[in-house]
């Protein structure tokens, strides 16, 4: 281990593995809310110069697995990472903290489940790159920047700006606002319902007022093509192109009342 990647004066890498808790790393790196653990870990071996499996073996505190589990050691290891990155520990409990099988199981079913963090927000730190992290499926915008991160945002090209949209950040708080009158399982059901009765109703030729105009200002001379490929229901990978994200877009707040809508009807006394 040289001098530059050495703060603790320690003689080796594996010197420094072995203090408790790890001392601090010479370079950290910007944690994002829901970014996967093991990625961020990636991102701070690459900015110490360090091999991922050297730094992920050192981290990992064998011996506590038998001690914490199985309540503690999710905050045991969560502490050793914060104070290896010089992180608060809030932050760092703020990635995604899934279990590592799961990712092992299936990597590409996985990686489906993540979605960029908003481009602008990692921007303010300093990152460039795409930083896939597990969203709710209600956090469809980020509102400090007016960006588009529904579902369909896969790339940062699809997280379009909705600043001239305002109907769509009244849609947001209005899809919010379901999160605080029911359960939040059954809010994601009533939202995937009405996207569905909505696809149905433009398979039939049935557009609601605002739809097509929001799809023109999107997407302009792309969005036929997506729609259609949306409507179709083929399986398999979904086009990751912005056309996407503007019809998502384009019929989300009719989405957002049809299923406040459904989910009041439900909740009402007989």
């Amino acid at each position: 281990m040289t001098a530059g990647l050495n703060p603790a004066r320690l003689a080796r890498f594996a010197d420094w593995a072995t203090t408790l808790p790890p001392r601090p790393l010479p370079r950290t790196a910007t944690p994002v809310a829901g970014e996967y653990y093991l990625d961020y870990i990636a991102r701070l071996a690459k900015a110490n110069h360090l091999d991922y499996l050297e730094l992920t073996g050192a981290l990992n505190d064998t011996a506590a697995i038998t001690v914490y589990r199985p309540a503690g050691w999710k905050r045991h290891e969560q502490e050793r990472l914060a104070a290896a990155a010089s992180q608060p520990l809030a932050r760092i409990a703020r990635l995604c903290w899934d279990d590592h099988g799961d990712y092992l199981r299936d990597p590409g079913a996985f990686a489906q489940m993540l979605r960029p963090a908003c481009r602008r927000c990692t921007a303010r730190h300093g990152i460039t790159g795409v930083i896939p992290c597990r969203l709710p499926p209600h956090q469809t915008l980020c509102r400090r920047h007016r960006l588009w991160t529904g579902p369909a945002a896969r790339t940062h090209a699809a997280q379009l700006d909705i600043s001239q949209l305002p109907e769509i950040l009244q849609a947001q708080r209005r899809h919010l606002a379901q999160l605080h009158r029911h359960p939040w399982q059954d809010v994601d059901t009533a939202i995937s319902a009405a996207t569905q009765a909505i696809y149905q109703a433009l398979r039939g030729g049935t557009w609601i007022p605002g739809q097509r105009q929001r799809l023109d200002q999107l997407a302009p001379g792309t969005w036929e093509q997506a729609l259609a490929s949306v409507l179709s229901g083929r399986r398999g990978r979904p086009d990751d192109g912005p056309a996407r994200s503007a019809v998502e877009i384009a019929i989300y707040p009719d989405v957002v009342w049809l299923a406040a809508r459904s989910l009041r009807e439900h909740s009402a006394p007989p």
